[in-house]
């Protein structure tokens, strides 16, 4: 029997196949989803986004977690992500953002309500602020700043722009030691914050801060000036203890660092240990939203459309194929075909082995290897020629464009 090439039943979509998505908009960023200046809709925009977003099991009891904290239900305020770069925390974090900014204008797709579904409660409103650590520069600060009112200023402290989001001048004259409305130098202590995080409550919403590339600033500004060191680590300090006693505020971080020459070095080393164990006094268990089980799901949902991955049975016997030929190779495959079958089902048309053994796990990595992975691992088991065009157990090079190619990292043999 003749096998189809796989882009017959599973179709690369659009921006993939004709090379118009770019490393940089496939890389997230909270930031710029704040700013909502239209630079990556795929992010910005909630329907798009949710789209590309697979549920995990781990991701769907984070939220519902962070949900039920919000409503003020549960005593569980401080979650810390531990996830290194591609490991998907800042599309969580985004995931987040969009789902509790404003969940009665929420698209109604797939994705959300998965999400509503396994929460079992109306999603509770929150005033959101965020602390992208990584656009914060050590002498100048950070510009466009949002207050209450849209007003935006250069702020340099992170408890500067964390006040000034939550409550505009107002929130920089309540942390002041003076009741000024400007910037104070050190972190204020635990009582003023939590005087902070209670003022979304006057309107109606809750309060969730959404932490990102902590250790990215904490490396530069510490390197600048030891007692930045001290400082910062206050500031956690004083910020987790405060998030726990204000019942319906959260905070999640992720601490470490997209670049891990952050962590290195004795001074690296010094603020990740104490960090960590900053949030280890406040927090549960430590979260994962992407495991390695969910990752050829998550590239199914970002690579191609929807349409042919919901219809199995449209390759079904392709896959049945693909495990005959390759049982004859391997012994494993051979004493259990009908597993086998499954497995290549569940991650068609990608080769089941790959997400297993893969080290780059993130919904937003852009050193995803699955095509070379998997793509090229089926032909050369089973392949031969066939006419120019890719499909497993017939031949060996995707016909795609040379942009599609380098924007997944393709390394074809």
């Amino acid at each position: 029997m003749t096998l189809k090439p796989w882009h017959h039943f599973v179709h690369l979509k659009d921006e993939l196949r004709t090379g118009e998505l770019t490393l940089a908009e496939f890389a997230a960023d909270l930031h710029e989803v704040t700013l909502a200046r239209g630079k990556r809709p795929v992010y910005e925009d909630p329907a798009q986004f949710f789209a590309l977003t697979y549920p995990t099991h781990t991701l769907r009891e984070l939220v519902k977690d962070v949900a039920v904290r919000l409503a003020g239900r549960s005593d569980k305020a401080v979650r810390q992500l531990e996830l290194t770069y591609g490991g998907g925390k800042t599309h969580t974090l985004i995931a987040l953002y969009h789902l509790f900014r404003d969940p009665t204008r929420l698209p109604d797709v797939p994705a959300v309500r998965e999400f509503r579904e396994h929460v079992g409660m109306a999603l509770p409103q929150a005033f959101i602020a965020t602390l992208c650590f990584d656009k914060i520069d050590v002498e100048r600060g950070i510009e466009n700043v949002r207050g209450l009112d849209g007003e935006t200023r250069t702020l340099r402290h992170p408890w500067s722009v964390l006040a000034f989001q939550l409550a505009g001048a107002d929130g920089l004259r309540a942390i002041h030691g003076d009741g000024r409305d400007e910037e104070r130098e050190t972190p204020p202590a635990e009582p003023l914050l939590t005087k902070l995080l209670e003022m979304p409550a006057q309107r109606g919403l809750a309060t969730l801060i959404l932490v990102d590339e902590v250790l990215m600033y904490a490396r530069e500004k510490a390197g600048i000036a030891p007692v930045w060191r001290e400082r910062l680590v206050d500031f956690f300090q004083y910020l987790t203890q405060a998030v726990v006693k204000v019942d319906s505020a959260a905070i999640v971080a992720s601490l470490l660092a997209t670049d891990p020459a952050k962590q290195q070095g004795d001074l690296g080393r010094r603020l990740t240990d104490e960090l960590f164990s900053v949030f280890r006094r406040q927090r549960e268990e430590g979260v994962q939203p992407v495991r390695k089980q969910d990752v050829a799901e998550i590239l199914r949902r970002r690579f191609f459309t929807g349409e042919g991955l919901r219809d199995e049975d449209a390759y079904r016997s392709h896959v049945i194929g693909v495990v005959r030929g390759l049982a004859k190779l391997d012994e494993t495959t051979a004493k259990d075909r009908s597993a086998a079958e499954g497995r290549f089902l569940e991650s068609f048309p990608f080769h089941p082995t790959w997400p297993m053994s893969s080290t780059a796990v993130g919904p937003n990595s852009t050193a995803f290897n699955a095509p070379a992975a998997s793509f090229a691992l089926w032909p050369r088991r089973c392949g031969k020629r066939s006419g120019g065009t890719f499909a497993p157990l017939s031949a060996r090079r995707p016909c795609w464009p040379s942009q599609t190619r380098r924007c997944l990292r393709l390394r074809m043999p």
